[in-house]
């Protein structure tokens, strides 16, 4: 009678390599295919923080005047900042001011620009601004 003792089994068989080697080139190739969509995805996002900083400047600019004479400078407005050399693209701001009541403003700051794919992107801002004496704007908060 003879007896058969199996040997353990050690290392993989080809056909393991092969599926392993198929699945990590499957993996890869959708990665690779995944990443130019993420760096427009990064770019946009980069341009849109730009946009919205220069939008929040231009209306914190209108809210340091200090006397109400500096009411004078809150009007519709509109220019563009030019590209610089790190590839950001030209952005249009517009301001419209209307007067929701007397000694009341609406300002609405929008700011577009065009993105490495051509489309048209915009951001816009909205606030209210009181034509009340700044040096008096403490005066509301003590007690009566």
């Amino acid at each position: 009678m003879s007896t058969f003792t199996r040997r353990p089994q050690r290392g993989f068989t080809l056909i393991e390599c092969l599926v392993a080697s198929a699945v990590l080139a499957i993996g890869l190739i959708a990665l690779l295919r995944v990443q130019p969509e993420l760096r427009a995805h990064a770019e946009t996002a980069r341009q849109r923080s730009e946009a919205v900083r220069l939008a929040q400047q231009d209306l914190e600019g209108l809210r340091g005047f200090t006397s109400l004479e500096g009411h004078a400078a809150i009007a519709s407005h509109a220019y563009t900042q030019e590209p610089d050399d790190l590839g950001s693209p030209r952005y249009a701001l517009e301001r419209r001011v209307d007067a929701a009541r007397p000694g009341v403003w609406t300002v609405d700051v929008r700011v577009a620009w065009t993105d490495r794919r051509g489309e048209d992107q915009q951001v816009t801002l909205s606030t209210v601004i009181a034509a009340h004496e700044p040096a008096l704007a403490a005066q509301r908060l003590l007690p009566r």
